[in-house]
């Protein structure tokens, strides 16, 4: 039944010199839960200058600047079909508009009058007519799996664009096309970069290619490629598959090996990074496409293959770490890889994901990695069902990719966590600096949530080897997570790599950990330690103590170490890079 309320009118004066002001109105509303939702808009300096709750008509008056809208959704799954429509008054024109696809919560840009203008992005605007039936008119403008605006007709948008891959998405109800209007996107200079209109039906699509490169350019068929020939992937890429063999070397390791694990569904073994999915390449290689991931910013990594509905067949993958040995560490069977996925599914696109992409199956997705700016992944993507499409490629998460030179404000040596005793002992070395401010020292109990815990000057600029520390006095029982946020001077930031400790009464501590290899353990008792896959591993006792004892592992990975017999210690675990 639908839900009749009162249009709520507010006025909100922005500034007392109203002349130096435009006026609008934004309408939020129109779904099947409004009550769970409500909304602000901040402005570039990250003040609050229009909020309320749906349905609601709020009028302001704003300044040409760059504003964030943040929507939020008490129930957790979206909108429900609510929208948020920004107009400009009295022409009553659409100047910003979205909606919060799925979620508790999202942001959108409202760029009004040029102000989101900057280093990563420029100003477009985006034109929509009228034609002689505007209501049966509505498009959303993707970037791969991201809306970054949408709306009715007639329309006027102003957005801050990077560079890229556009799709102009159309729409009819009535399905006789667009009756004459049309679609324009304008660059600050005012020449038409792109336009089209829906002829006939209900739905239809433009391309908009923003990209200094090909990345619009249409999809050619790969060859079966080799590692040695991995594509450098700078932003969402899209590229043509068919049954294209193995190339020229089959370089993925046999199954169940360190470099391609066996991961069956229900086996009760998990993978290193915590599922139970199938993997990693069970058919090995096949009709495979090798490419390389390049991180400019650090932060959470997710992608998806296939989204959108445009999985056509299982999309099988395996990632690994990359430098300059990694072609051949692959071959040699010496490199773990962080993620994989053999397709439990053959729709809904497969990847990395925090959240359940909309239409996908949670067999095809893997949790989000932790990056840091700078760092290379090898991706091998397996076509295991031979088919000819085009497969899209689409970047989400916190961390950004780009082939852009990347100039780290901090080298960092080494990062630690350290037992030590009651509290944790957080120790740091940097090689150099550049106009670094201060750290930030985070930590998670589930390697997702972060909460800052304390911070540490930084030394500015040097070139001299540094050594810092923090003491976490209140740690918690169990896996605990740590990295360091490294802020620089302007303040922008990157972030470490990510480190455990686990601390539990009675279990073994270990240390360091991570560890080259060598890792002194708090237990004299005989111990076990087991791979990833539940295997057995041999280890070198290199020196037994009063109360500890040494060893040394011969491999890298993910390792469980406990006592043979339960009574002497629980277990713990160490990362072996």
């Amino acid at each position: 039944m639908k839900k009749f309320v009162a249009l709520l009118l507010l006025v909100i004066a922005v500034g007392s010199a109203r002349a130096q002001c435009t006026n609008y109105t934004i309408t939020v509303g129109g779904g099947l839960f409004d009550n769970e939702i409500d909304w602000e808009l901040l402005n570039g300096f990250g003040v609050t200058v229009a909020s309320g709750i749906a349905p609601q008509t709020v009028a302001v008056c704003l300044p040409a600047d760059c504003y964030t809208m943040y929507m939020y959704d008490l129930f957790g799954d979206g909108w429900d079909g609510a929208s948020w429509v920004m107009k400009v008054q009295p022409a009553n024109t659409i100047v910003a508009s979205g909606t919060l696809n799925n979620g508790s919560f999202g942001t959108a840009q409202v760029n009004l009058q040029g102000g989101c203008g900057g280093g990563n992005c420029s100003n477009y605007t985006l034109n929509v007519t009228s034609g002689s039936f505007p209501t049966e008119i509505s498009w959303n403008l993707v970037n791969g799996v991201l809306i970054v605006s949408t709306g009715f007709a007639p329309s006027s948008i102003q957005l801050c664009l990077d560079t890229g891959c556009y799709v102009m998405q159309l729409f009819d109800s009535w399905g006789d096309g667009w009756n004459g209007a049309t679609w324009t996107l304008v660059n600050s200079l005012g020449t038409t970069v792109n336009s089209g209109t829906l002829a006939t039906g209900s739905i239809g699509q433009g391309i908009i290619d923003l990209s200094p490169t090909t990345a619009c350019a249409p999809a050619t068929a790969v060859t079966a490629s080799d590692c040695p020939d991995a594509v450098n992937i700078c932003t969402n890429y899209s590229w043509a598959i068919d049954p294209n063999g193995i190339g020229a070397i089959n370089e993925i390791p046999v199954l169940g090996s360190i470099g391609n694990p066996l991961l069956d569904w229900g086996d009760g073994q998990l993978s290193a990074w915590g599922t139970d999915n199938y993997g990693c390449l069970q058919n090995n290689e096949l009709n495979s496409t090798w490419m390389i991931v390049n991180i400019s910013g650090g932060g959470s990594l997710e992608f998806t293959f296939g989204g959108l509905g445009q999985q056509a067949g299982f999309y099988d993958w395996i990632m690994y770490t990359y430098d300059a040995t990694a072609c051949a560490d692959v071959v040699a069977n010496t490199l773990a890889p962080v993620r994989c996925n053999w397709n439990g599914a053959s729709w809904g696109g497969t990847g990395l994901a925090s959240a359940l992409p909309p239409g996908g199956n949670a067999t095809n997705f893997e949790p989000p990695l932790n990056v840091v700016t700078g760092e290379q992944y090898l991706i091998c993507f397996s076509n295991w069902s031979s088919v000819t499409t085009t497969v899209p490629l689409e970047f989400g998460g916190t961390a950004t990719v780009s082939c852009d030179p990347v100039v780290l404000p901090v080298e960092l040596l080494s990062f630690e966590a350290i037992d030590a005793g009651d509290a944790v002992l957080l120790e740091w070395f940097t090689a150099s600096e550049e106009s670094t401010a201060w750290f930030e020292v985070h930590r998670s109990n589930d390697g997702a949530t972060w909460q800052p815990i304390g911070s540490v000057a930084a030394a500015g600029t040097s070139q001299q080897t540094i050594e810092y520390a923090h003491l976490d006095m209140q740690p918690l029982n169990g896996l605990s997570y740590y990295r360091l946020h490294m802020i620089d001077t302007d303040g922008s930031g990157t972030y470490s790599e990510v480190v455990g400790m686990q601390r539990v009464s009675g279990n073994i501590s270990a240390h360091p950990n991570p560890t080259d290899g060598t890792v002194t353990l708090g237990s004299t008792a005989r111990l076990r330690v087991i791979d990833a896959q539940g295997r057995t591993m041999p280890y070198e006792v290199v020196r037994i103590g009063t109360h500890d004892q040494t060893i040394r592992l011969g491999t890298t990975g993910l390792f469980t170490v406990l006592p043979y017999a339960a009574a002497e210690g629980a277990a713990t675990w160490i990362v072996v890079r």
